[in-house]
């Protein structure tokens, strides 16, 4: 998996663009800028609940085209008592085509440069690091995001034979997944909060407990073999939850909250709400169209409103007393 989605010559990742309607699947801030403005609320009350902090950071793993982000940016500048305290946001991208991309949503404008993207500066001054892994990202009291990050983290399958557990190394069958990446990962998003403090959310597809055969390729937003063509097609499978839960609390001071799903948590933050407004200022029948087919498709149980799951995790004190919006 590893090989196949991040290798520097033939990685599935370092073809460019495979987002969107034109590419092999869509995500949610593709979807709707209805995502991205709720979880930026998420990180406001956050802010707010854990103090205020004087000083704060935004890390995302796998940024993707850097709409999450940007969107999650232009919503918080409304709120300039918590924007003015960004030093810095440090995305970890492995894809030097999708840096490009990333600072291009970022940094309006920005000149093509040629190499890898290593920082850009933004007008409102709000400098764009980018690191190949978490494990490097400064200290700091961190806003972290892991968005369908941890699904593309290579597992390990095991099949229960008559002579104990085997790994499967080509076939697949009913299995048992693990992904010592997604433990080491977990612990170094865990390693920063402690370090610093801060909130995170984890936002994939998966389930609270460790799963069978979920292993699956996309292209063109259609299910094909993960072994037909590799490097073609993007890979993935479902989180377990309950084994990145394990790894975080490593650290005692870290607490994790959830899952829960999609639908509830952006409905905890008022989804309906924002929709409502920006349908009364839409100018056109079609961008209203656009509006409520996003919202349905995040909401809906039947679409993403069930089977993405939501995680939080953050470093609490005992003076805190109360749980992140959503996870009441």
């Amino acid at each position: 998996m590893r090989q196949v989605l991040v290798n520097p010559l033939s990685g599935y990742y370092m073809h460019g663009d495979v987002f969107g309607r034109q590419g092999d699947f869509v995500t949610s801030p593709e979807i709707s800028q209805l995502f991205g403005e709720m979880t930026a609320i998420w990180y406001l009350t956050e802010w707010m609940r854990l103090g205020k902090p004087s000083k704060t950071q935004f890390v995302e793993l796998g940024p993707g085209r850097g709409t999450l982000m940007s969107d999650m940016l232009r919503t918080l500048s409304q709120f300039p008592y918590f924007y003015e305290t960004i030093t810095g946001v440090h995305l970890v991208e492995a894809s030097p085509g999708l840096r490009k991309m990333q600072r291009s949503a970022l940094v309006k404008d920005a000149e093509d440069v040629d190499g890898n993207v290593e920082k850009a500066t933004r007008p409102d001054g709000i400098d764009i690091f980018w690191h190949d892994g978490a494990e490097v990202v400064p200290d700091g009291w961190s806003c972290i995001m892991a968005h369908e990050f941890f699904d593309a983290l290579a597992v390990h399958s095991f099949e229960k034979t008559e002579e104990g557990w085997r790994e499967l190394l080509v076939d697949f069958d009913d299995t048992v997944e693990l992904s010592p990446d997604t433990w080491y990962t977990g612990q170094s998003l865990a390693d920063i909060m402690s370090k610093g403090g801060g909130a995170g959310l984890v936002i994939d597809y998966g389930q609270d407990y460790v799963q069978g055969d979920t292993i699956r390729a996309i292209r063109k937003h259609e299910i094909v073999h993960p072994m037909s063509d590799p490097g073609s097609a993007d890979l993935s499978a479902d989180v377990d939850f309950a084994a990145l839960k394990v790894a975080m609390k490593k650290y005692p001071d870290i607490t994790t909250y959830g899952p829960v799903t999609q639908s509830k948590f952006l409905q905890s933050l008022g989804i309906q709400t924002r929709l409502e407004m920006l349908l009364k200022n839409a100018k056109t029948s079609e961008s209203r169209t656009t509006l409520i087919k996003g919202f349905q498709r995040l909401l809906d149980p039947a679409m993403m409103g069930r089977i993405y799951k939501v995680m939080a995790f953050t470093k609490e004190n005992s003076t805190t007393g109360s749980k992140p919006v959503g996870f009441e």
